[in-house]
């Protein structure tokens, strides 16, 4: 039944969310998020094993070959070497062509440049499959080519930004960080429970886990297609009906080609940016972040196995620790501190969000820190325990930036955000892989050295973040301003927390 109307009824409505509600749209965002999640952790210990074999055989020319003879310094450096690389031509895609996605996103619509991503990273999967399937015919350093595969929708760099978009489209800004937590839960509940999965496929074959990988990206397609909803008509209706932010908007272009409009657009954020110096600092810490994360992957697996004799498969067990607990933490904790500092300590929104991120880069700097010195296997859980507890820094960091910047901006704003997670790529790769290397030749007192320097990385991620927090309480005297050119009467982006 349709909702009364009389003269105090607005003439121009609230435009109403797709398919029954945020909620619900934001479910079907969340579950596609999942599966693409699932098909990402469940391959990546079988992943490492395929190729650390592959590397192994070819060193001993020979068929017959125990696990122990791979785990030689010659073996696990190459290891990381080529995983280091295959990081940095994985990410040249995002860093070239991320942000006019991400201008693309917000012209042509949100789903469709969801679903280039998703079939850029699905071909992308695939032709790492092809190259370890057939090792007499491909060399081992072709995979390095599968970033090719990603100039389709600049890969996972758009596919994690798009998505947050379409939920930042979706939700009021006092339940954001929230909704951004459980999109960022999908991905830890698949690495939780599906990391130790392939582990134990992997026993069988680890053939399995890969081809079942592949099948998950295929489901998670569909429902992409199917059941996720298009939202910059949404936006663009906000806008419309007062809904939006007061502030510089990215002016509108001259250009007629879609992609000269994309290079106009991203431009145009850059000299907004330039004017906007909050912005840039707390952007900045995005980079750092990402660069100490590349510590926490295939480098804790080799890592581990090298540093208390596991397997790879019982080193994939540590990945799901911290999946687990930054779960937890997603879910139950920082919601529950985002209420306790909104409510009963009236902390405004960005200032509660300034916190959180904070304290997660403590965190995560006492993890790497504890992880390098570990010698036996309990200060290495101990090291895990509390890196995971501030794994979910990236959370309140999107929603700090998310509250400095007007929704028209948000598709390509977060598309920067992903283009500096995968600047992270391209050098904390490859960085961390080399001290890695460096730390075997050294001895085993620096085994651990990636996470050394990861430690300096959190730290430097603290930095920005309380740089960007301290210049923004020296303007407080202005609470309506937005950068520096932005409006003056109340309606900022800050002003409505």
């Amino acid at each position: 039944m349709a909702p009364r109307q009389d003269e105090t009824t607005p003439l121009l409505q609230a435009p109403s969310t797709p398919n029954g509600g945020p909620w619900r749209a934001i479910l079907c965002t969340a579950l596609t998020f999942l599966l693409l999640s699932i098909g990402s952790h469940i391959s990546l210990a079988p992943q490492t094993a395929i190729l650390q074999d592959i590397i192994c055989r070819d060193y001993y020319n020979s068929d017959s070959l125990g696990p122990d003879r791979c785990k030689i310094d010659a073996v696990q450096s190459q290891v990381a070497v080529i995983n280091g690389w295959r990081d940095v031509f994985e990410s040249l895609p995002a860093m070239l062509l991320a942000v006019p996605y991400g201008t693309l996103a917000d012209r042509i619509g949100r789903k469709s440049v969801l679903l280039l991503a998703i079939a850029g990273c699905f071909m992308s999967d695939v032709w790492i499959r092809l190259v370890f399937w057939f090792p007499s015919f491909f060399p081992v350093r072709a995979v390095w080519f599968a970033g090719l595969w990603q100039i389709i929708g600049a890969g996972a760099a758009t596919l994690s930004s798009v998505t947050f978009v379409i939920v930042a489209d979706l939700c009021p800004s006092d339940q954001r960080t929230t909704a951004f937590s459980h999109i960022q839960s999908a991905s830890l509940l698949s690495q939780f429970l599906f990391t130790p999965v392939g582990a134990v496929l992997m026993v069988q074959s680890p053939w399995i886990p890969m081809f079942i990988s592949s099948a998950f990206m295929l489901v998670g397609f569909g429902v992409a297609v199917f059941f996720v909803p298009e939202t910059l008509n949404l936006q663009s209706l906000q806008d419309d009906t007062g809904g939006g932010q007061g502030g510089e908007a990215l002016p509108k272009m001259s250009s007629h080609h879609p992609m000269l409009k994309c290079w106009d657009r991203a431009r145009a954020l850059g000299r907004w940016m330039a004017q906007n110096a909050r912005v840039v600092v707390v952007l900045s810490c995005f980079y750092a972040f990402h660069l100490g994360e590349q510590s926490g992957g295939p480098l804790l697996l080799q890592y581990a196995s090298k540093r208390l004799g596991w397997s790879l498969g019982e080193a994939s067990y540590l990945l799901s620790l911290r999946a687990g607990i930054n779960l937890l933490v997603l879910i139950f904790l920082i919601p529950a501190l985002s209420s306790v500092l909104l409510r009963r300590f009236r902390m405004r929104e960005i200032a509660k969000d300034t916190l959180l991120a904070q304290s997660s880069s403590v965190l995560l700097a006492l993890g790497s820190g504890t992880i390098f010195l570990a010698k036996s296997w309990q200060p290495l859980l101990a090291g895990q325990l509390l890196f995971s507890l501030g794994y979910a820094f990236a959370v309140p960091a999107r929603s700090v930036v998310t509250s400095m910047v007007e929704p028209r901006q948000l598709g390509t704003v977060y598309t920067s955000i992903a283009v500096l997670t995968y600047a992270g790529l391209l050098t904390g790769g490859p960085l961390l892989a080399r001290c890695f290397k460096w730390g075997l030749s050294m001895g085993e007192a620096w085994l651990g050295m990636p996470f050394l320097i990861a430690c300096g990385f959190f730290l430097l991620s603290l930095a920005a973040v309380s740089l960007a927090a301290r210049q923004k309480h020296d303007g407080l005297s202005n609470d309506a301003e937005v950068g520096d050119d932005g409006p003056q009467d109340g309606q900022g982006s800050e002003g409505r927390q």
